[in-house]
């Protein structure tokens, strides 16, 4: 019986990599200094979902063929070998945080979302502040070592305060609204928001290190110029994802036979 579960769960994850790495063909490339800074692209719903059915390595798998074969099928500029690392977390990461959630309250994982970005709101208005009126005070000489940009960070923090809460937003909507008649995907929508949106962050932050390292001609544009845009397409597009994933394990489950109560 194991031995066919294992078979099935192979077999489904190479038809989710198939699929991710259709979709990367219709990818939007934005690029800068010779080098691919952005890719607009829903392949990954299709690498993240194996590690949230079947357990983070079969999500990890999946991210890093997805990524080799992508390059080798559609190169975008030099190979850096560390993108697929941070491709494989791509897909370990959100499966890791759908574990730990999965079986929380939603009235619980809201409250300490609100909480989170709260903070990272007030902290980027703090920046700001800072940066404006106390430059000559210690904290503000020690956030004016980052250079002359540093007053992004404030306006990063609140950017991405914004747009998480406008995804909480539409998820209180799509919750009230949807046609929809099954609780799964009420349920699995904001958790899985959670779990792709704090792995999207990290992986997001993590590349945009990389890409200035391997980059030059994009180095010169500083660190926050880049990460901004980059972060803000990746907590947009979360929401989007999230609720195509949710959708997806809810027919992957009805078609396993199992029982998905009605609300």
């Amino acid at each position: 019986m194991k031995s066919k579960m294992n078979t099935k769960f192979l077999v489904m994850t190479a038809l989710c990599i198939s699929m991710s790495i259709v979709l990367r063909f219709f990818s939007i490339m934005i690029t800068a200094g010779g080098a691919l800074t952005m890719r607009i692209s829903f392949a990954a719903i299709f690498y993240v979902l194996p590690g949230l059915l079947f357990g983070p390595l079969y999500g990890a798998a999946a991210g890093g063929i997805v990524d080799i074969i992508g390059y080798i099928l559609m190169p975008m500029g030099a190979y850096i070998p560390v993108l697929t690392l941070t491709n494989i977390l791509a897909g370990y990461l959100p499966a890791v945080i759908w574990k730990k959630i999965k079986n929380i309250s939603i009235e619980s994982l809201k409250k300490y979302y609100i909480a989170f970005f709260a903070v990272l709101t007030l902290l980027g208005m703090f920046n700001i502040l800072v940066i404006m009126n106390m430059q000559n005070s210690y904290l503000g000489r020690m956030l004016m070592h980052f250079g002359k940009k540093s007053q992004y960070f404030g306006v990063g923090f609140i950017l991405i305060g914004a747009v998480a809460f406008v995804l909480l937003i539409i998820n209180n909507i799509i919750n009230k609204r949807s046609s929809i008649s099954y609780s799964y995907v009420y349920n699995n929508f904001f958790k899985l928001v959670i779990a792709t949106g704090i792995s999207g962050m990290i992986v997001t932050t993590i590349n945009t290190y990389f890409i200035l390292i391997f980059t030059p001609a994009v180095a010169a544009k500083g660190f926050i110029i880049l990460w901004i845009p980059r972060m803000v397409e990746a907590l947009v597009f979360t929401v989007v994802s999230s609720y195509a994933i949710s959708i997806l394990m809810y027919s992957y489950n009805a078609l396993s036979g199992r029982v998905v109560k009605k609300i």
